[in-house]
């Protein structure tokens, strides 16, 4: 029997969403938080493990809805037991080198630029102090847009137009994310919500309305429908196919009549988009995913 593993830190929304879905389509659920995960490296297996020791088994997919922050080891280990899972062909979403790249924005950044798409300019400096030096010479220009690199949900982001701006961020870490800040009156931007594999794609667009300079759902912002400019759809899918991933969520702000890509999304939330459709989008990702399947005859069971 097919087996899903959903890896995530609460049964919220998007949890009880998916578990719907897979449950409708005759696939058993379980789930575990990627803290409660191990790797056991024994003869010629690389197996999954829970940390009482249990051996985890009989997972045909899994889909990452949660990767934990921490310490690099932890970070390592959590992309690694994705690569474990992977490499006993089980059809995971998204992948750890998807993962990977977009969770750092800096890498994202860099991709998008090689591949002419275009992003904000970016400055990632070491060092507050360096990094002051600089933003004083570039808001002789324009505002800034200070960003954690490792953040997520609209957390600690912070508008600087003036060097006290620069002096409110908080950051524990050596390393600063800033870009040119790209208004927009009202303050919106395009969330574009991607799930494809080689024979189905799915393609839906929000706009974003905030009464901040902050566009995030969890900041309060509100979502509209729109049917969104052919340009900025098709943005989205080549910032997709930059990194080759299946499943996320691309940020899109229109500036000066030009699509600049924001952010990529590889766990994407889809609870905002959600209240601009009929249909139903967990059960649409669903259809797709499972036809990602690398062993058609569901025999990749991790044992």
């Amino acid at each position: 029997m097919r087996k899903v593993l959903i890896l995530t830190d609460q049964k919220g929304w998007h949890y009880k969403q998916l578990k719907k879905s897979f449950e409708n389509r005759g696939i058993s659920v379980e789930s575990s938080n990627l803290d409660n995960l191990s790797i056991a490296i024994q003869g010629k297996k690389n197996q999954i493990i829970k940390n009482n020791g249990e051996l985890l088994t009989n997972i045909t997919d899994v889909f990452v809805r949660h990767i934990p922050g921490g310490t690099l080891e932890e970070v390592i280990i959590n992309l690694n037991i994705l690569k474990v899972f992977e490499s006993h062909n089980i059809n995971v979403m998204n992948t750890s080198e998807n993962i990977e790249t977009t969770v750092d924005k800096s890498l994202t950044s860099i991709k998008l630029m090689e591949s002419g798409i275009l992003t904000p300019d970016t400055w990632v400096v070491r060092g507050r102090s360096n990094c002051k030096k600089i933003v004083k010479n570039l808001l002789s220009k324009h505002a800034l847009i200070y960003k954690p690199l490792f953040g997520s949900q609209g957390d600690n982001i912070v508008k600087v137009t003036t060097i006290s701006d620069f002096d409110k961020i908080i950051n524990e870490s050596n390393v600063f994310y800033i870009q040119e800040f790209l208004e927009t009156k009202p303050s919106h931007d395009y969330r574009v919500l991607i799930a494809k594999n080689k024979n189905k794609k799915m393609v839906y667009t929000m706009m974003r309305y905030s009464d901040s300079y902050i566009n995030n759902i969890s900041k309060g912002a509100m979502c509209v429908s729109v049917k969104a400019d052919k340009d900025i759809i098709e943005t989205a899918i080549k910032a997709a196919s930059v990194i080759n991933i299946p499943f996320c969520g691309v940020d899109i702000i229109k500036h000066n009549n030009k699509n600049y890509v924001i952010e990529l999304n590889s766990i994407p939330a889809w609870k905002g988009m959600q209240t601009t459709l009929e249909n139903n989008i967990s059960d649409e990702i669903i259809n797709i995913f499972i036809g990602n399947s690398k062993n058609k005859s569901l025999l990749s069971v991790l044992k």
